[in-house]
């Protein structure tokens, strides 16, 4: 009896795209039936978009679908595509009959057998998938780098990410949602002058829009700190911590305690708003950090205990540095 031979394995770089519908839990819970013929029918456009554009689906399981493309170009394309196609079905749709969905997109080495697709890159797109907001598009580095002077669209800069079970963190990009669904891609003859915009400190190219078009949301240039430090969640906790820091002299002294809470308590609300604006992700640990070494002028207690206070502040900020990214 022959053998049959093992499937034939072999590696190459591609794009893979991770498409799911969001909060398909709760429309399956509410009209089952319903879902089910919602999902087919999501099934079905994605497999002609991603056909259209030279790739392959890969697999699809329950409310997802995961796509292949050789160019990272076309991938970005499909993904664009799908949610400007769910956009306008929505728009036609009662409420529950809507569904909006989440993409990732990730450029990277895979291992190919027979039909199936393994490996890092198809973990991360998957990872990525769930960052995305509904209606967005998530990508990574390796895929911005390659489109970033072809893309049209308004990208937001969120950082470096930690995925689970993924090694490295990843440098992620957003793509607007609703520029993603209402912004078409300009032709290959007529394309306007690209010119540096900032978004979120990071410089992206993208055309100008047409006099008097108002520029899509998601590319504003975020809160200024005095803009940010009129909120709320940023006036209240501040009051509070001014409040314990001048306890000494308000009510009673209390050994340092009561200030040095309340100088964690500002530096967290420093560091927060600072991650926020900045898009820093250590931007906490630094504030926190600087807060808790400062311990050591609060209090009136012995050397050893400030010299601990400083040591833990300094552990504090140094948790913030940033990882170097590797493998991508």
């Amino acid at each position: 009896m022959v053998e049959e031979a093992p499937p034939r394995r072999r590696r190459k770089l591609s794009a893979i795209m991770m498409a799911d519908v969001s909060g398909f839990s709760r429309l399956m819970g509410s009209n089952e039936d319903g879902t089910v013929d919602l999902i087919r029918d999501f099934h079905h456009r994605v497999q002609l978009q991603v056909d259209a554009l030279e790739g392959r689906v890969v697999d699809t399981a329950g409310d997802s679908v995961f796509g292949e493309f050789d160019s990272v170009v076309n991938a970005i394309q499909c993904a664009r595509r799908i949610q400007e196609e769910q956009t306008r079905l929505n728009a036609a749709r009662p409420v529950g009959q809507q569904i909006e969905m989440r993409i990732g997109v990730h450029l990277g080495d895979v291992i190919v057998e027979d039909y199936h697709v393994y490996g890092d890159g198809v973990n991360i797109a998957a990872r990525l998938e769930g960052l995305a907001v509904p209606g967005g598009i998530a990508i990574s580095e390796a895929v911005y780098q390659q489109v970033r002077d072809k893309l049209d669209l308004p990208v937001r800069d969120l950082g470096l990410q930690d995925l689970k079970n993924i090694q490295h963190p990843v440098h992620v990009y957003e793509l607007n949602p609703a520029a993603v669904a209402g912004a078409p891609a300009p032709k290959p003859t007529d394309v306007p002058p690209l010119t540096p915009v900032a978004v979120h400190t990071k410089t992206i190219l993208r055309a100008d829009p047409p006099a008097n078009e108002p520029i899509p949301p998601g590319s504003e240039v975020p809160d200024s700190w005095r803009d940010a430090m009129m909120r709320s969640e940023v006036i209240i906790p501040a009051s509070i911590s001014g409040f314990l820091i001048l306890s000494p002299v308000l009510l009673f002294p209390t050994g340092g305690v009561l200030p040095t809470g309340g100088a964690i308590l500002l530096a967290t609300t420093i560091g927060r708003l600072w991650a926020r604006i900045e898009r820093q992700r250590g931007a906490m640990q630094y504030a926190i950090g600087a807060a808790v070494a400062s311990g050591a002028l609060w209090t009136n207690w012995s050397g050893v205990t400030n010299s601990l206070f400083v040591l833990g502040g300094l552990i504090v900020a140094a948790s913030g540095q940033r990882r170097p990214r590797k493998g991508l």
